[in-house]
């Protein structure tokens, strides 16, 4: 995953809550004109049009609006709230709650990784979310396109690979053709021959695009891995 850092919400977004703020029975994800296409827009805008789960390229195209914490859950919630007589807290349609995920709503041929995976689970203390801070770190890729815990004993990052299917089979050879395209894998048709090249890269990869203000698929395990690599061309005295 890479460290997601939300901005203002939407501005149709906060349009909506205010003009339906005096029914609040249409203030449901989904309800009153929700304004899906802008929100979406925001989102991919907000994350540098990389899925926050899967780091996939997306677009309005190829993407929706995943909650982190499921809406049939916020909603649920909600409903014992309101039976309790207490504040109900809407996080189905809380900014905070919202990220954009590969793929697009309703795909005839569902992947079996990513938000589609992660489907209705949902464990506060378990779950490494996209906006933990650290989250970034609690991952480690190798070059053969694999994914595991960066420390064994972390059952969370263990627990939330396995939910999400971020081991997925497809998503590792996703992973390990962009380190061979990349040129930062022994296998490369045109390797990477200078360090100083590679750390280019990785200068690169760890920021968005000045000209589409996004971020490259994959960034942070290129990232990774192409550490890894230009320490390997340095310890053969390549610089």
């Amino acid at each position: 995953m890479k460290k997601i850092t939300k901005t203002e919400p939407a501005e149709k977004l906060t349009q909506w809550k205010r003009d339906n703020a005096q029914t609040p029975q249409n203030l449901y994800y989904g309800l009153a004109e929700f304004p899906h296409e802008e929100v979406l827009k925001a989102l991919l805008k907000e994350q540098g049009n990389i899925c926050a789960y899967t780091l996939k390229r997306i677009c309005p195209v190829s993407a929706h609006i995943e909650h982190l914490k499921p809406q049939t859950i916020c909603k649920a919630e909600d409903k014992q709230r309101e039976t309790d007589k207490s504040q109900v807290l809407r996080e189905d349609i809380a900014w905070n709650n919202m990220v954009a995920c590969f793929p697009e709503p309703n795909p005839p041929a569902p992947p079996d990784y990513g938000a589609v995976q992660k489907d209705k689970w949902w464990d506060e203390e378990t779950f490494i979310s996209p906006l933990n801070e650290d989250c970034e770190q609690r991952f480690q890729f190798t070059q053969d396109g694999k994914i595991a815990p960066a420390k064994v004993e972390d059952n969370s990052a263990t627990t939330t690979i396995n939910k999400i299917g971020l081991d997925n089979s497809k998503l590792i050879e996703l992973r390990h053709s962009a380190y061979i395209h990349a040129g930062i894998h022994r296998r490369s048709e045109n390797p990477i021959v200078s360090a100083k090249k590679v750390e280019q890269l990785i200068a690169k990869w760890s920021n968005r695009d000045t000209t589409t203000d996004s971020f490259s698929e994959f960034c942070v395990p290129l990232v990774q891995v192409a550490k890894e690599y230009a320490q390997f061309l340095r310890d053969r005295g390549v610089k």
